[in-house]
């Protein structure tokens, strides 16, 4: 378990298991603070915790024997003169599958799959808040991107309205660099709107609380990729796999309780007829006739669920490795194609050149509003790449709380 958390870490640094406080550096970042906020806070989460505490009390109401059974009965003589006759019985039933500790082991796996339900429930909603909380760095980086471009749209307005007064240009120009701004402006409006409902979608799953992310780098974005290798053998340890197998337990446990209880059922108890001047008491003996073969079709039931949670548990393992290996080539070639893009932008923007351009009069307007139109698409592409490779090792994360 160290080492899936290890493997957690280095996709991002706050995504260890949360609920189980099993990591420092996910307390000292944003990220981390808003998932320990959401696993503390989320009202599904919290009637899952609580579902799990009285599944636990089920699973240890029948560690005990059944209560004995006590009877009674006073019977009048008949005709007249016999006497008069008490019977007393106690009696108890033997459990088999308490003597044999059958019951206790069935108990036992039926906590472990109460408590990897919890789990898996809580990687789920770690995965979903993970990919919301993405999506809110992604507008994050989107609306700062977009503030810039109206600024510098709103200012480019203001100067061909400077330049319009002093009678150098045209309305035609001050009419396209007005629309370019209020072009600009909606934009901006329509991000930051959906910046906003992705929070009310993290103040959902924070219990309703508001929650706050003005980060704008994702989490561990300059550091590589884990081997495949390396997370292959975390996603071993997943919830997921986990809560699998602890079903396949748990139906072992069930054909070995069957298997017991198939034993003749035993009933031991005390017996007193109490007659005037004559008693007669003693132990009792009873068995039970396993003639129709009930037991022995529970027995079969109970191995056919067997291979049926493992058929299960297999399903499980396959889906996630390979999902987990889809999501790893993604992320892979979506790394790569934005690294190439920035370096690519870093190189050869001419923004600066192209503002130089238009205040001198070397380039037209419309030169300048098309250019800047390049270059902003390329803008938004990188952006958008990186959302799509964070998205993917997002799921990766999700894979392994």
């Amino acid at each position: 378990m160290k080492y899936r958390h290890i493997i957690i870490a280095a996709l991002a640094g706050c995504c260890t298991a949360v609920a189980n406080a099993q990591t420092q550096s996910a307390q000292s970042s944003a990220w981390g603070n808003a998932l320990l906020g959401i696993v503390h806070n989320n009202s599904t989460l919290k009637a899952a915790r609580s579902q799990l505490q009285a599944s636990r009390l089920a699973n240890g109401t029948t560690l005990k024997l059944p209560d004995p059974e006590a009877e009674v009965a006073y019977l009048f003589g008949s005709p007249q003169g016999v006497p008069n006759r008490t019977n007393v019985s106690v009696t108890q039933t033997l459990d088999w599958g308490v003597l044999t500790g059958r019951r206790k082991q069935l108990a036992g796996a039926g906590n472990q799959v109460a408590e990897a339900a919890y789990r898996q429930a809580e990687q789920q909603l770690l995965a979903e808040a993970d990919q919301t909380l993405t999506s809110v760095v992604y507008y994050n980086k989107l609306c700062t991107e977009l503030a810039q471009r109206a600024a510098l749209a709103n200012e480019v307005c203001q100067l061909y309205q400077q330049k319009f007064a002093q009678g150098d240009i045209n309305q035609i120009e001050v009419n396209k660099v007005k629309l370019n701004a209020s072009v600009s402006q909606a934009e901006l409006e329509r991000a930051r709107n959906e910046r906003h409902e992705l929070l009310l979608q993290l103040q959902r799953l924070n219990g309703g609380q508001p929650l706050e992310l003005a980060d704008t780098c994702y989490p561990n974005a300059n550091q590589p990729l884990p081997a495949l290798a390396n997370l292959q053998s975390a996603v071993a340890q997943s919830p997921a796999l986990l809560a699998a197998l602890a079903a396949v337990a748990q139906q072992q446990a069930e054909v070995k309780l069957a298997k017991a209880e198939a034993l003749p059922a035993l009933i031991v108890g005390f017996q007193g007829e109490y007659i005037k001047e004559n008693n007669y008491s003693g132990l009792s003996l009873g068995f039970s006739l396993p003639l129709w073969g009930n037991t022995r079709r529970k027995v079969k039931q109970a191995k056919a669920e067997v291979v049926a949670r493992q058929l299960d548990a297999d399903d499980v393992r396959h889906q996630q490795s390979s999902q987990l290996i889809q999501q790893y080539a993604t992320a892979r070639h979506l790394l790569d194609a934005s690294d190439k893009l920035r370096s690519d932008l870093s190189t050869t923007s001419n923004t600066t050149l192209l503002r130089r351009a238009l205040d001198e009069g070397q380039i037209s307007l419309l030169d300048y509003l098309l250019e800047m139109s390049f270059y902003y698409t390329a803008r938004t592409t990188l952006l958008d790449t990186e959302r799509q490779a964070q998205q993917a090792i997002s799921t990766l994360r999700g894979l392994l709380y």
